[in-house]
């Protein structure tokens, strides 16, 4: 079955700061570390702050690829799951069942089921915590395979007296998880989650193991943990998270919020809408236009196909933003008349775009403004849209889409993004975010 690469920047939430407002509704706000932070589980002290660059980059591309595959995806004998799970970014500490069994997974914004591998185990990769034993879980429950629930995914199999229902993933690096959808309790620090439903998996293979043990779904998906929040526990499907720079050796970390935690309001905050398109999984925005140098460049013109709503989704799971080739071209052009530097190659060979600097600020690197539909312009400083990929070389960190354009991790440092489901908006908000 075609699939999705998974989510740009590795998290680990250590759920510290669970709360619950009164009179306004429930949230929770939790810390979010990158994959290569010092706090990370996954960090290699071996590789240089350019050799996490070109990595992370690569991951891009492979991810690109993917979305793409799963957007123009036609129903198969397997549900699509829309990652690749060791190309994830990052990572989410949760507890299941009663009592609560601790495990770290894939938080991916671009995924909808959450799963854990589950004892028995048919087919299992290897896992830091211990496999969850459903048997020893008195609030877990099989989901039927006559339930509304257990329809609502792209394929199911039923069990012989139709009391479980079960589902598949494969993904696009030949790594799947097949087993059972269920209800249980998932805890979050203090804050507990009843009846949540998740994936069991008992053949769970490929290039998952080592740290995670799962997926947890933040896309925007019935079956999303976002979606379910709000008739399990009456919290707003909302959400939304704040970013810092990344790729260095400190212990710098970001912010995550759910519910009414997540509210992004006061000065500076602007919105565009939510487009509503299949997959619902994904966030689809519609992006008008780029400025840089007084320059206006339209996305596209008007034959078209994106000049439709909806053309670019927004993903923290891909490092890089990638445009629409004629726009992408439209930029570099300006760029280039505009930055007076010695253009050189990318070491890695992975960017188009790159000078003899050994920062932004020897460039003069100008403001560019992505124009979002609904008057949301949001100025993309340096940080935003060059990046350092090798001693004194640094490269524009955008690049060209083939036909899935997508506004990455890197140009969305320093705002606060929030997700409102229920209105159909997302908000910036720029802020520091360290």
């Amino acid at each position: 079955m075609a699939a999705i690469s998974i989510f740009f920047y590795f998290l680990l939430f250590s759920f510290a700061e669970a709360t619950t407002n009164r009179g306004g509704g429930n949230g929770f706000t939790t810390s979010l570390f990158h994959r290569d932070s010092l706090l990370s589980p996954l960090h290699n002290s071996s590789l240089s702050c350019h050799d996490r660059r070109t990595n992370a980059f690569r991951r891009s591309f492979s991810r690109s690829a993917t979305l793409l595959s799963h957007v123009n995806a036609v129903s198969t004998a397997c549900i699509h799951s829309p990652i690749i799970p060791n190309s994830g970014e990052f990572l989410m500490s949760v507890s299941i069942g009663t009592p609560p069994v601790d495990f770290i997974a894939i938080a991916d914004t671009g995924s909808d089921l959450t799963w854990t591998q589950c004892l028995p185990c048919q087919k299992c990769f290897n896992q830091s915590h211990p496999m969850f034993n459903p048997r020893r879980s008195s609030s877990y429950r099989n989901v039927s395979c006559t339930s509304d629930t257990c329809r609502s995914l792209d394929s199911y199999h039923c069990g012989t007296d139709l009391q479980t229902c079960s589902y598949g993933y494969s993904y696009g690096d030949r790594s799947f998880t097949y087993g059972d959808l269920a209800s249980d309790k998932i805890t979050i620090e203090s804050f507990k989650l009843p009846k949540t439903v998740i994936g069991c998996g008992h053949q769970n293979g490929g290039t998952f193991g080592g740290v995670t043990s799962g997926i947890i779904g933040l896309g925007g998906g019935a079956l999303s943990l976002v979606s379910q929040m709000n008739t399990i526990a009456a919290i707003k499907r909302q959400f939304s998270y704040c970013l810092p720079t990344f790729f260095s050796d400190e212990n710098i970390t970001g912010k995550i919020s759910f519910g009414q935690n997540a509210v992004v309001s006061g000065p500076k905050v602007i919105s565009t809408p939510l487009v509503s398109r299949s997959p619902d999984t994904f966030y689809f925005l519609t992006l008008e236009a780029i400025s840089v140098a007084n320059k206006r460049l339209k996305a596209a013109d008007d034959t078209s196909a994106l000049t439709r709503r909806g053309n670019i989704i927004i993903d923290s799971g891909t490092t890089l933003t990638f445009l629409p080739r004629n726009l992408y071209e439209d930029l570099v052009s300006t760029l280039v008349s505009v930055i007076k530097a010695k253009r050189v190659d990318d070491p890695s060979g992975i960017l188009e775009l790159c000078y003899a600097a050994g920062g932004g600020d020897d460039l003069h690197i100008p403001v560019i403004i992505a124009h979002f539909a609904g008057g949301a312009d949001v100025k993309l400083l340096p940080l935003n849209t060059f990046a350092l990929v090798a001693e004194n070389v640094t490269c524009l960190t955008l690049a060209p889409a083939s036909d899935l354009a997508i506004f990455g991790n890197l140009a969305q440092i320093n705002f606060i993004v929030g997700y409102d489901l229920e209105n159909k908006r997302l908000s910036f908000k720029p802020t520091v975010c360290d």
